[in-house]
């Protein structure tokens, strides 16, 4: 169904939840909960509390309102990016389950209407770059294109509301004067964020100028798209980067598992892969300078002058 308290509490971020929390009240129980909201993500529990009456329906969609105003306040990016993926991935979660009804309903929140063409969906093309990955198969030289359009499937258009969700969450409006209830949440969350996860500045230091780019965007706590993470993990081991160092730039990734991460490390390290050539990371979309080295592992063969000559001309 596309509207509703249900539909409300599954998609927190629709006119619908909005409309659900019209007059309500942000009480010391709304903020506790908006608090356990964010720390759920922290440690990437998408699991949601089960809500049996109306009340702890509207108690769960403030939540959600309570927890963008403790980010919103305190304006901590990581913080921001984490709750952002996990939100984005407990709404995919939800709507791979949906029915048609209702995914158009959520769809219809981020301007996303595609229509049938011969056996796929077509979309137009501002909303499609609006909202797809920076993954390689999503790239526009690997899709169908035409008259504006581009053809996607249905699997495909659910990972683009993921997408859409994820934006919508991470634009957080900067809450000045907030109520005494969201500082004090803010700073016992704050308190309470394990060390690891605060991950200390990252040296950004004579590598390749696509290099350097991905490691600024790791400061950044911005998400890199697979192929992006996979280049970065090859060089760095190759430049003899050990692997909790490896580990460490991870961490500062929204969607971060130390777990996952050393193993994929190891996985990539056992299997000896070697760095991805220029023509690949061209290929990539990840080149944003103009080296004419063959392979980032050259950089340090090219004389200091050169280096820092290619470095200022770095685009973006």
């Amino acid at each position: 169904m596309g509207g509703g308290l249900d539909f409300a509490v599954k998609y927190p971020f629709t006119a619908e939840a909005r409309k659900a929390m019209e007059g309500a009240e942000l009480t010391d129980r709304v903020v506790d909960l908006a608090v356990e909201r964010i720390k759920k993500a922290l440690n990437g529990d998408s699991r949601m509390r089960v809500a049996l009456h109306d009340s702890d329906r509207k108690e769960e969609i403030a939540s959600f309102a309570a927890a963008r105003m403790i980010l919103g306040h305190l304006r901590n990016p990581f913080l921001t990016n984490r709750f952002a993926v996990n939100e984005s991935k407990i709404a995919r979660g939800r709507i791979d389950r949906a029915d048609e009804e209702e995914l158009e309903a959520v769809a219809r929140t981020f301007g996303i209407k595609t229509s049938e063409g011969k056996g796929s969906l077509v979309l137009d093309l501002p909303t499609y770059l609006r909202y797809s990955p920076r993954d390689l198969p999503y790239l526009l030289i690997n899709r169908r294109l035409g008259n504006g359009k581009v053809w996607i499937n249905a699997s495909e258009k659910r990972r683009l509301i993921e997408g859409a969700v994820k934006k919508h969450i991470e634009k957080l409006p900067f809450v000045r004067d907030a109520p005494d209830s969201i500082v004090r949440a803010g700073e016992r969350l704050i308190g309470e964020l394990p060390k690891a996860q605060m991950a200390a500045p990252l040296e950004v230091t004579d590598h390749p100028p696509c290099i350097e780019k991905l490691l600024e965007s790791a400061q950044k706590h911005e998400n890199l798209p697979h192929q992006a993470r996979y280049y970065l993990v090859t060089y760095l081991l190759a430049v003899k980067t050990a692997d909790d160092d490896i580990v460490q730039i991870f961490s500062n990734f929204p969607d971060y598992s130390e777990k996952i991460t050393r193993y994929q490390v190891g996985q990539i390290k056992k299997k000896a892969y070697s760095v991805p050539s220029c023509a690949t990371v061209l290929g990539y979309g990840l080149c944003c300078a103009v080296c004419r080295i063959g392979t980032p592992v050259r950089w340090h063969t090219l004389g200091k002058d050169r280096r820092e000559a290619v470095r200022n001309e770095r685009k973006g």
